[in-house]
């Protein structure tokens, strides 16, 4: 089965021409989406226009003709576990599942009880059958859906500090380090979630929306948070075939493990403008938010590489990757890079993936896989 991944969307609900089959540099990258069994991206935002905004730093939303232009576009399927699913309560996100139903889209990780949430949705593009889940670890308070309240998918996460204090004597304002860990029964629940979807389906994909964006984390403590690499690898051996990241709005570091794929951070896709979004509502500022003072951060070059995740599974060696870079462009919208731009992209996120898997060769074309043998004793 051959998907197209890609990371965060935001869509306007406004007219465009998709162009199917684009090459040149600075032409649009919509038309990467064609193709493949299934191509899944994570909504980033409600498509609503009721709702009460919620008690957050950023609230986003969208018009619901936002699902007749993921419809356009080439989405399949979309993840709807993440930190502004929620931005206008549960109203909001019961308009997005409408509009997303009579638009033919697929969705799952939003439900009126955490039995609903954390359904997964099982799509059959084919002679196979995948069952697709959606949860989140970036969880605003009280978006996560319980027995007798509607939210999302969660696997919440616990926090630690650790500093040395001799250290920070020396080095004053040095940030403490960030112990973390994925809260073991929210955990267990999702392992037997994928064990259940895995009797009956030949694939399992689960999206996470979790990490940190690049801005917020220290380099020495980076690019992933202490939980993500155990969790990611419990729910593969659970039996999921991949796991689809998002959140950090940039592009992390892949790893092959067992029979699965773990992408980390897919980045973003496309931002349109919408309510709520723009430069100045992305960043914390300490005029409005006191207890957030940093720096407008956000929009900078990591925000701008992205890239078309192709993934095909049901290979006998487990499942095959290859990227096909975009830029986005001043107006957060997906381009074709320069060759040199697609070329660097592909280097940074080699070898930030040769730092979890130093066997991560990253071919000129993106194929993306593991040095064989034969080629190690070569270098050597």
């Amino acid at each position: 089965m051959d998907l197209n991944v890609v990371g965060d969307v935001v869509v306007s609900g406004s007219p465009r021409r998709p162009i199917r089959d684009p090459a040149r540099p600075g032409d649009s990258a919509f038309g990467l989406l064609q193709g493949g069994d299934l191509t899944i991206g994570n909504l980033e935002v409600p498509l609503t226009a009721s709702g009460e905004r919620a008690e957050k730093l950023v609230t986003m939303r969208a018009p619901t003709s936002g699902a007749a232009e993921l419809a356009a576009l080439g989405f399949d399927v979309m993840s709807l576990a993440m930190n502004h699913a929620m931005d206008y309560g549960a109203e909001g996100m019961r308009d997005t599942v409408r509009a997303l139903d009579a638009a033919g889209v697929q969705h799952a990780g939003f439900g009126e009880s955490i039995s609903e949430a954390t359904r997964p949705r099982v799509i059959s593009p084919g002679e196979s059958s995948l069952a697709f889940f959606s949860f989140c670890s970036a969880l605003p308070l009280g978006a996560d859906a319980t027995a007798d309240r509607a939210g999302i998918g969660a696997i919440r996460v616990r926090q630690s500090f650790e500093f040395d204090s001799g250290f920070m004597d020396e080095t004053p304002g040095t940030p403490p380090f960030v112990h973390s860990s994925a809260h073991e029964p929210d955990v267990r629940a999702a392992e037997a979630l994928i064990r259940e979807a895995r009797k009956h389906n030949a694939f399992v994909v689960v999206a996470l929306h979790w990490g940190v964006p690049f801005c917020y984390l220290p380099t020495a403590q980076g690019p992933l948070a202490q939980y993500q690499q155990p969790l990611a690898r419990r729910l593969i051996d659970a039996g999921a075939d991949l796991i689809i990241g998002h959140h950090p709005h940039c592009l992390h570091p892949v790893e092959f493990y067992e029979h699965g794929l773990i992408l980390y951070s897919t980045g973003n896709f496309v931002f349109d403008w919408c309510d709520g979004w723009s430069p100045d509502s992305m960043v914390a500022k300490e005029d409005a938010h006191p207890s957030a003072p940093y720096q407008p951060a956000l929009l900078k070059g990591p925000w701008y590489e992205s890239a078309v995740f192709r993934v095909r599974l049901g290979g006998a060696d487990g499942p095959e990757l290859r990227l096909d870079p975009i830029e986005l462009d001043a107006d957060s919208q997906p381009i074709i890079p320069r060759p040199e731009v697609a070329a660097s992209i592909l280097a940074r996120f080699a070898e930030a993936s040769r730092e979890l898997d130093p066997s991560i060769v990253v071919d000129e074309d993106g194929r993306v896989r593991r040095r064989v043998a034969a080629e190690s004793d070569a270098d050597a």
